[in-house]
C-alpha cells in the first residue's frame, strides 16, 4: 500500500514537472538561431565615366570645333578616404577644330585631351575641390611646322549648398603660361625684342545651379549659370601689335535629367568684339574676325554615372 501511495504521489509530480517544463525546453530547441548580419563593406574604391555630343564644344566663351558638333568622354578614378574627403585622377578627351587657316596663327591638333587629379571633400554645405589640368593637344601643326599649344592649371574650386535645391559657387584657375604662348610669341612676334613672351592667367567665376520642384518620374530639370573673368597678361600681347586678351564670359541656360541622362540647353556669350576675339587668337591683325568668340546657343546631350551606381 506504501508503495502504491509513493506510485500515486510521483507519478503525477513527475507529469507536473514535463507538462511545465516541456513547452520551454520545446521553445529553446525550436527556437532559430540568428546570426548577426555581416556589416556592409563598402569599397573605397569608385570609377564614374561618361561622354557628351554638344552641338558646339566652347571653352570659356570660345569655340574649339570651328562652331561645329563635337563629342568627349571622361574616365576618372577615385579613392574615398571618408572624413578626410576623396582623392581622383582622370582622363578626358574632346573632338577639336581650331582656326588653322590663312591669316590665323593656331594650329590643328588631332584632339584635345586633358589629364586631370586632385582632392576634393565636403562639410556639411560647404565644399572645397582642389587639383591640377594639363591640356594636351596632340599632333600639332602650324604652316607645315610642328607646334606645341600644351599648357596647365591648378584650380580651386568652393561650392556651398544654400538649400537642398540651390547651390552657389567659386572656381580659380591659373596657368602661367596660356596656351604655351611663350612659344608662340619667342618664335614669332617678339624674336629679338627681349620681351618675355608668357601669358600669365588666372579665370575667375562664380556659378549658381537650383533643382526645379517640378519632377515627373524620374525626369527632372535645373537651371544653372556662370560668370567669370578671365585675366590674362596683355605685355606680351601688346607688344606684338594685338589689344588686351582679357574678357567676360558668361553662361546661362536649362538641363532637363533623366537617371544617368541630361540634356542641357544653354546660352554662352563674352564682351568681346572682333579685335578682342582676334587678339585672343594670336589672328592675324588685318584680319579681325568675331566668328569663334560670338555669342551662341548650344545642346548638349550628357551621359555621367560610376561603377558603384550600376551595381
Amino acid at each position: 500500500m506504501k508503495g502504491l501511495a509513493m506510485k500515486k504521489f510521483v507519478m503525477p509530480a513527475m507529469f507536473a514537472l514535463a507538462v511545465s517544463a516541456g513547452p520551454a525546453l520545446a521553445a529553446d530547441i525550436s527556437k532559430p538561431v540568428y546570426k548577426a548580419a555581416a556589416p556592409v563593406v563598402v569599397s573605397p574604391w569608385d570609377v564614374a565615366f561618361g561622354g557628351v555630343i554638344m552641338s558646339d564644344y566652347n571653352f570659356r566663351g570660345v569655340s574649339q570645333s570651328n562652331n561645329g558638333a563635337s563629342a568627349g568622354a571622361y574616365i576618372e578614378g577615385q579613392y574615398n578616404i571618408g572624413s578626410y574627403g576623396t582623392w581622383y585622377a582622370g582622363i578626358a578627351g574632346y573632338g577639336i577644330n581650331w582656326p588653322s587657316g590663312g591669316g590665323y596663327g593656331f594650329t590643328d591638333p588631332s584632339a584635345e585631351i586633358d589629364l586631370y587629379g586632385g582632392w576634393r571633400n565636403t562639410w556639411g554645405a560647404l565644399s572645397l575641390d582642389l587639383g591640377a589640368i594639363y591640356y594636351y593637344y596632340p599632333k600639332e601643326l602650324w604652316n607645315g611646322f610642328t607646334n606645341d599649344s600644351d599648357f596647365w592649371e591648378i584650380y580651386a574650386k568652393v561650392g556651398y549648398q544654400i538649400t537642398p535645391d540651390l547651390s552657389v559657387g567659386a572656381n580659380l584657375f591659373y596657368t602661367p603660361d596660356l596656351l604655351n604662348y611663350s612659344e608662340t610669341f619667342n618664335t614669332i612676334a617678339l624674336a629679338g625684342t627681349g620681351i618675355r613672351g608668357d601669358a600669365d592667367a588666372f579665370y575667375l567665376s562664380g556659378v549658381f545651379k537650383w533643382v526645379t520642384p517640378w519632377k515627373s518620374g524620374d525626369l527632372g530639370l535645373y537651371f544653372s549659370g556662370e560668370l567669370g573673368h578671365w585675366f590674362i597678361e596683355d605685355a606680351p600681347y601688346v607688344a606684338a601689335g594685338y589689344v588686351d586678351p582679357s574678357y567676360t564670359y558668361y553662361n546661362i541656360g536649362a538641363a532637363f535629367t533623366y537617371k544617368a541622362l541630361t540634356l542641357d540647353l544653354r546660352y554662352h556669350g563674352t564682351d568681346q568684339d572682333a579685335a578682342d576675339c582676334t587678339a585672343f587668337l594670336v589672328s592675324a591683325i588685318g584680319n579681325p574676325s568675331n566668328k569663334w568668340c560670338g555669342d551662341r546657343f548650344i545642346v548638349s546631350g550628357k551621359f555621367d554615372t560610376t561603377l558603384n551606381a550600376l551595381k
